[in-house]
């Protein structure tokens, strides 16, 4: 398999960059959000802080910022991390990461307007709740941020200067910017982030447009910055302790990196770990890196909502596809209508092999089961629709396709189609072919040993049927399951800048104010305002409560084929609001990895379930999985009162398993109400074969000729297990590239490995060829 590597760069890797000169010093005292007096203890914090700057002064290091709500940090600069080393009052020293963005109406989708309906309409939708953006800015011009009749909360609005302060209205009520410049966007980014999250409702080139929850506040704070448009981990972490001490409810961050050692060992991941112990609920884009073990960095922390991408795209063309020659475009039968329908597949069966005619007009003719399990080819004529697909539905058959007749007095050509009139809802499916399309079938059931059809119908409502190429898989580095869920990213319509579309300089810019784009970046507000609209409509549950009712109550995610895709791919599903706002269910933990092992297993986790109903009900218990070897329950109902809550056992054991991934989803179902959680279970047994590839990060962007390059490089097996002890072989294959070495990584990337090569003496195409048994790919990169 060949990749173009200028479109790696241009579109599915992002890196991680560390910010020459510039640390996170982090003191020992706890940070203020631990204390139940903050404001004494960033008093004291301030005192720790002063101290140790006094010192830092002395070693000729700088002091350019200060975290102590969320973190007790001092932001330094100097030369490097050894004139750090050995501070007293220091727990740990750290580089400042930069993060890279990851980049309507996807509401039907996710049952918005259903949720909107269930809570008191559109003007209840996210009522009294703030949500923070962490992003570009805003600009406060788009009508998306109008703020009609809202007005701000009491102490509110807030900002950072008198210019910020300016910025806001009755509907952004914070304006925060960590440099000398105002909050407004300058990149179009935060500002289709948060339209997308809380936008009012308003008109658009396309119609109306609303984000999730209109009638939520907006925090706005920009932590790129304006000169660079660089995220830097300092910045943020300043921006969270602004979070907290401004009351936010939910936190909206879609940006990251593929991180080093994983969120557990990081003083960033902390502090945002700390905003989930606070009851914030935190919502962060999955990634933009396609393969296994790319959500990571914050996303990867169990207690923050990771949110990957579905394309909104749903078919609309109704096809037969046969397993020789080209697709065939056709009408579905009207009993088809707009509902959902899976794909029907089996053998072509003309029935003119029983019935001369090919009308399928006289069911005598067809004896039983004579076409069990497959498609029939019949012709229009002599009886109505209904008829036929009765009398070939008798004889067995899974479906119909059925081509025009010659007959002039049906239609002027036997080239036009026609909707076929099918009253019984249950009756087999039907697609209507021009005529010659029928002939070329026919032609090929009688020459094609063994032809197969499958039959495609439109997607109906909407439901998604494919996950976005570009979205980030799990599991995490700590074998978690990531993302959490899926929303909308693929496209996406939302704000942006009024300016022409440059990518390089302001990606989500169009001279009408709005735009067709994608990203994890636009699926995860998608989240954030649905939680708001939850939190507003339920309030007085947990946090963690809020996260599962958002997880856990997510639809199914069923590929075409009727597969349901991977949990460490899609999570528990697709973002069902209306499901989150009447579910009764609260399950913890959200997911249960029973991490990766030998063919030899014994596991036992529990799941607590609590009732957040109104009234006593009845669960039941059961497993959802095709797989061979499922784990086992140790009950299979239980009864709550409201509020209450039952801990129960998922016990995974037995011998022999082969090496792959046993996953499936351990199914709450409330006999009363009907409501359902899907809580997604996986574990993976090693020793599989490579199976993908997946380039973590490379330096420098656009290598010069005879110049060097460096990429990180991870293989996985199937399951998505690192192949940490499995070394590359890395040959030339053309353009005059030459391989320097190959070695370890695990110090940057867990179980990475660092291939370094020098590019060819000319400019133009270097390719080289990475294999790992029988994996083998080849890339290719071309020098200016």
């Amino acid at each position: 398999m060949r990749f173009l590597f200028a479109l790696l760069l241009a579109g599915t890797v992002y890196g991680q960059n560390l910010v020459p000169g510039r640390f996170l010093v982090e003191l020992t005292g706890a940070p203020a959000m631990k204390a139940q007096d903050m404001g004494a203890r960033r008093t004291a914090i301030e005192s720790e802080q002063a101290a140790v700057e006094n010192t830092l002064r002395a070693r000729r290091a700088l002091v350019v910022g200060r975290v102590h709500t969320v973190a007790n940090v001092l932001v330094v600069q100097a030369a490097s991390a050894q004139q750090l080393a050995g501070l007293p009052g220091v727990r740990r020293v750290e580089p400042v990461e930069q993060f890279d963005l990851f980049l309507m109406n996807a509401l039907p989708i996710h049952k918005v307007p259903e949720a909107w309906a269930a809570t008191g309409g559109m003007a209840n939708a996210g009522k009294g709740i703030k949500i923070a953006i962490l992003d570009t800015g805003i600009d406060m011009s788009h009508p998306g941020f109008a703020a009609g009749d809202m007005t701000p909360p009491d102490g509110f609005p807030q900002a950072s200067s008198s210019e910020n302060l300016a910025l806001t209205n009755g509907k952004v009520i914070v304006a925060r910017s960590f440099d000398a410049a105002p909050v407004t966007d300058f990149e179009g980014h935060g500002t289709g982030v948060a339209m997308t999250a809380a936008g009012v409702q308003h008109e658009s080139p396309k119609g109306m447009i609303s984000g999730v929850a209109p009638a939520a506040w907006i925090g706005a704070y920009r932590v790129a910055d304006w000169y660079d448009g660089g995220i830097r981990s300092d910045t943020v972490l300043q921006a969270l302790d602004w979070v907290v001490q401004d009351g936010m409810d939910v936190v909206n961050m879609s940006f990251g990196s593929v991180g080093r050692y994983g969120s557990s060992h990081t003083i960033y991941g902390d502090a945002v770990r700390g905003l989930a112990d606070r009851g914030i609920i935190v919502v962060r884009a999955a990634g933009n890196t396609s393969g296994p073990m790319t959500v990571d960095d914050t996303a990867s922390i169990d207690r923050v909502i990771a949110v990957g991408a579905n394309s909104a795209t749903v078919s609309t063309a109704t096809q037969v596809v046969p397993s020789a020659g080209p697709a065939m475009d056709g009408v579905a039968s009207s009993n088809i209508g707009e509902t959902e329908h899976a794909p029907v597949s089996g053998p072509l069966v003309d029935v003119a092999v029983y019935d001369p005619t090919g009308w399928a007009c006289d069911a005598s003719l067809f004896p039983a089961e004579s076409m069990t399990g497959m498609i029939a080819l019949l012709e229009r004529g002599e009886c109505d629709f209904e008829t036929k697909l009765a009398n070939v539905a008798a004889a067995g058959a899974l479906g119909a396709v059925v081509f025009n007749t010659a007959d002039p007095s049906y239609d002027r050509s036997g080239e036009d189609v026609v909707t076929m009139i099918v009253d019984n809802p249950d009756q087999i499916p039907g697609i209507f072919i021009p005529r010659s399309k029928g002939l070329e079938l026919k032609d090929l059931a009688a020459t094609v040993e063994d032809l197969q059809v499958q039959l495609r119908f439109p997607f109906g409502k909407g439901a998604p049927r494919s996950l976005a190429s570009f979205t980030s898989r799990g599991p995490s580095v700590e074998l978690l399951i990531k993302p959490d869920l899926v929303a909308t990213g693929a496209p996406i319509y939302t704000a942006a800048l009024k300016e022409d579309f440059d990518p390089d300089y302001c990606p989500v810019c169009d001279p009408s104010g709005y735009i067709s784009t994608q990203g994890t970046s636009f699926s995860a507000p998608l989240v954030a305002g649905a939680a708001a609209v939850l939190k507003s409509a339920r309030p007085g549950l947990s946090m963690d409560e809020y996260r599962s009712l958002l997880i856990d109550s997510a639809t199914p995610f069923v590929f075409l084929d009727g597969t349901t895709a991977p949990v460490n791919s899609a999570g528990a599903g697709y973002l069902n609001l209306e499901s989150a706002v009447s579910s009764t269910i609260a399950a913890a933990p959200v997911s249960l990895s029973f991490g990766s092992g030998g063919g030899t297993v014994d596991l036992t986790k529990d799941i607590t379930v609590k009732n957040v109903g109104a009234a006593a009900t009845t669960y039941g218990l059961s497993l959802e999985s095709a797989d061979p070897v499922q784990p086992l329950l140790s009950a299979s109902e239980v009864t709550l009162e409201p509020g209450s809550t039952a801990t129960f056992q998922v016990s995974l054991a037995g011998g022999g398993a082969e090496a792959g991934t046993y996953q499936g989803f351990i199914r709450v179902a409330d006999t009363q109400s009907g409501a359902v959680a899907r809580v997604p279970y996986w574990y993976a047994v090693e020793g599989g074969p490579a199976s993908s590839m997946t380039i973590l990060d490379f330096t420098p962007a656009t290598p010069r000729v005879n110049g060097a390059l460096w990429i990180y490089l991870r293989v996985h097996e199937q399951s998505g297990i690192a192949m940490g002890k499995n070394q590359p072989i890395v040959v030339p294959v053309s353009g005059g590239v030459t391989v320097v070495g190959v070695e370890s990584a695990t110090n940057l990337f867990p179980n990475a490995w660092l291939i370094q090569l020098r590019m060819g003496p000319i400019p133009g195409v270097n390719a080289f060829r990475v294999e790992v048994g029988d994996l083998k790919r080849t890339y290719s990169i071309t020098t200016p």
